[in-house]
């Protein structure tokens, strides 16, 4: 009799866990209470003991979608009044970026379980404008060219984006110079799911200069996000050869010659 009423303690017990973990059906949205324009952050549409299909998120309004979504599924063990169970998560993670100054909304998502839709709540997260953003973490596309450089020497104009991903990037036309070679990009940095974004990315380019005075190079564009960044105009004084300079060309003829 006793064994009989532990199995069927048992079988209640199961019962009770299995009618716990499959009837507290959940479709929840997760954000940051606030987030700061011009930075990323990630937003999680939550499914929660069920299995979903047919997900469709909502139209992200006044964001840009950096990466998503990406899907994800876990379980957890709980207890709740003195009944445990484990219970099973499916995230869709969306990384998003803004440039507004107020707040955004994030729309309900929806998703089909066992042929019924249901909907996430939507929710406004606030901007917190009181946080500038640190020199580290701005997006910047600049120009670095030499002061001076002598006529006839080859010199490098480098052009730097800093922290985003940059498209259709410019050249600008120099006058007055010889174009050697580039644009050579290097990468410092990569990009995950997480959002991280490149340290710096750089575009090199190799001019010679053709006559002495100043050699202005107008701006270099690049489009990040949907925007055109520019760069300042930069000037470049051309001096006339050295004696010094003089002086290795007359030596390298002079070898050149005694050669033939």
């Amino acid at each position: 009799m006793i064994r009989q009423m532990k199995f069927i303690m048992c079988i209640v017990f199961l019962v009770s866990f299995v009618a716990y973990g499959k009837n507290d059906v959940r479709f929840e949205l997760i954000t940051p209470e606030k987030v700061y324009p011009d930075r990323e952050f990630t937003i999680i549409f939550r499914l929660k003991n069920a299995e979903g299909q047919d997900f469709r998120a909502p139209e992200f309004k006044n964001c840009q979608v950096v990466k998503g979504p990406g899907v994800s599924r876990s379980s957890q063990y709980l207890m709740d009044r003195g009944v445990g169970g484990f219970f099973n998560y499916t995230d869709y993670t969306y990384i998003l970026k803004t440039d507004q100054r107020k707040k955004i909304k994030i729309g309900s998502a929806s998703v089909r379980v066992n042929g019924k839709l249901i909907k996430s709540a939507s929710h406004d997260i606030l901007l917190d404008r009181g946080v500038e953003q640190s020199s580290s973490d701005r997006i910047t596309f600049s120009g670095i060219v030499p002061e001076k450089v002598e006529v006839g020497e080859a010199f490098k104009i480098v052009y730097v984006l800093k922290n985003a991903r940059g498209e259709n990037f410019n050249l600008p036309i120099v006058q007055d110079c010889e174009f050697l070679y580039g644009p050579e990009v290097s990468l410092n940095g990569g990009f995950s799911f997480w959002g991280l974004t490149p340290v710096e990315t750089s575009y090199i380019l190799v001019m010679r200069a053709k006559k002495i005075g100043i050699i202005k190079i107008p701006s270099a564009t690049i489009n990040v996000n949907g925007k055109v960044l520019k760069t300042k105009k930069m000037k470049v004084k051309i001096l006339p050869e050295s004696e010094k300079t003089r002086e290795k060309k007359f030596n390298a003829a002079q070898r050149k010659y005694q050669s033939i």
